[in-house]
């Protein structure tokens, strides 16, 4: 059965983009798992990381390949995306000269800032009010119904969401079965968390409401909340600094017991060095410089896969 998880923080910065692709590595090299990763921000950064930017910029502008944007405007042309026009297979950049042959992708677009403000003015009139309940569901269920097309195909489907709630970012909340916050342990990074679990407790009450109301069969799935996971955490003497550790500890204390993942990941140049050439950092051998950096940070996200793994079932 496919797991879908919305990675998500309204604070940019926090490593959030990153994370999303080294656990599809991790997932797709350790666990031997199938994963789909869904590029939801404006700004493509995953996109990027995972492809290259020649080759995101020679598939999305000068062959006007299809990307996320294909499957809402099909959607606003009153027509259903094809999965196999918008998921690019073994494309994901694995080691230097090769690729990753379990993790597809779904790029994002620059326009999807402007498609979420036609999104939010799509209106569809229906003989009554619960049918027009139902259109706003479909309005949610977008990418849900590209998810659902491929479920037997992948066994994590992984959404890189913008750092908003708008409704590009709520269709991948809609289609998850868990949402995981990336963050750093400072004081900005951390303060919204709270935030976010109430938002999401307030979108499964919405969601459920509608499905009921609208009279749709079977039951509205809860989204549930599958933890923080840190990264950039500086170590003393084999854990977190004291001030990160304090954050750390005051940022599970708001939450309930075992929101934070066990594992973290550390900060260093190592990610950022294999992020300059379009590699994870668990292909530190392969990196022109930081490679000692790297295979510390591979080691840490290495442990970060595997609880993700245990965790998110």
């Amino acid at each position: 059965m496919t797991i879908v998880v919305s990675m998500i923080n309204w604070k940019g910065g926090v490593g959030k983009t990153s994370l999303t692709l080294h656990l599809a590595a991790g997932l797709a090299t350790r666990h031997s798992k199938r994963v789909l990763l869904i590029d939801l921000d404006a700004q493509c950064n995953l996109s990027f990381l995972a492809v290259g930017l020649s080759a995101y910029v020679d598939h999305t502008y000068k062959k006007n390949g299809s990307t996320l944007k294909t499957v809402f405007d099909a959607y606003f042309d009153r027509k259903q995306a094809q999965p196999k026009d918008v998921i690019l297979e073994k494309q994901v950049r694995a080691r230097a000269g090769k690729i990753f042959t379990k993790v597809g992708i779904v790029l994002s677009h620059q326009e999807l800032t402007l498609l979420d403000m036609k999104l939010a003015r799509e209106k569809r009139s229906g003989k009554d009010h619960r049918e027009e309940t139902r259109f706003e569901i479909e309005k949610l269920s977008v990418i849900k119904n590209i998810i659902d097309a491929v479920a037997s195909e992948y066994d994590y489907v992984l959404l890189d969401c913008p750092p908003n709630v708008n409704l590009v970012t709520q269709n991948a909340f809609f289609a998850s079965d868990y949402y995981v916050v990336p963050a750093i342990p400072d004081f900005l990074s951390t303060v919204g968390i709270s935030q976010i679990t109430t938002y999401m407790d307030q979108f499964n009450q919405d969601y459920r409401s509608m499905w009921s109301y609208a009279g749709l069969p079977g039951a509205y799935v809860e989204t549930k909340f599958g933890g923080i996971i840190f990264n950039m955490v500086d170590e003393y003497k084999g854990g977190p600094k004291d001030g990160h550790r304090q954050i750390m500890t005051s940022t599970a204390s708001q939450l309930e017991s075992g929101a934070l993942f066990d594992n973290y990941i550390t900060d260093g140049d190592g990610m950022s060095a294999a992020a300059q050439v379009n590699l994870p950092v668990f292909a530190f051998s392969d990196l022109p410089r930081a490679q000692q950096n790297a295979e510390k940070q591979a080691t840490y996200m290495g442990r970060v896969v595997d609880e993700f793994y245990e965790r998110i079932v």
